[in-house]
């Protein structure tokens, strides 16, 4: 084995160590438990039961979160939506009661979703219309 070779297998074993560390730890995200800051981007999360969880500020970009339970769930300041308007899928997820202030909701699916008595204050829409304080279950501007 020349320099060369010992060279390329040396980059070929780095390159595939990387690989593996950051596939582990884009997956490592979605198992992570709930809680305020948790990144869920691109997780499927459908269906789950996160009523009265604290997401304040969670990356949820992506997120398919259809038909989950997010009753009363604390999603202020959470991020739902990229800039690409590649957003959360929220179809029919229950957000009766949610609080969403200052929540980005670019791009978010919200198709079928309850947001009544959801609280919408300053939450972001992808027109970047922002959400009037006492927005409650629909968003005024």
């Amino acid at each position: 084995m020349n320099f060369t070779t010992g060279l390329k297998r040396t980059s070929i074993y780095a390159a595939t160590v990387v690989l593996s560390f950051a596939a582990t730890t884009a997956n490592a995200a979605c198992s992570d438990p709930a809680a305020p800051g948790v990144n869920w981007m691109e997780c499927d999360k459908s269906g789950v039961n996160l009523s009265g969880v604290n997401l304040s500020g969670a990356d949820l970009g992506g997120a398919d979160l259809e038909g989950a339970d997010l009753y009363g769930a604390d999603l202020t300041g959470a991020y739902l939506g990229d800039a690409d308007l590649t957003g959360a899928y929220l179809v029919d997820a229950d957000l009766t009661g949610a609080y969403l202030g200052d929540a980005y909701l670019g791009g978010a699916d919200l198709g079928g979703s309850d947001l009544s008595n959801a609280d919408l204050t300053g939450a972001t829409w992808s027109d970047d219309r922002i959400c009037q304080e006492g927005s409650i279950g629909y968003c005024s501007y």
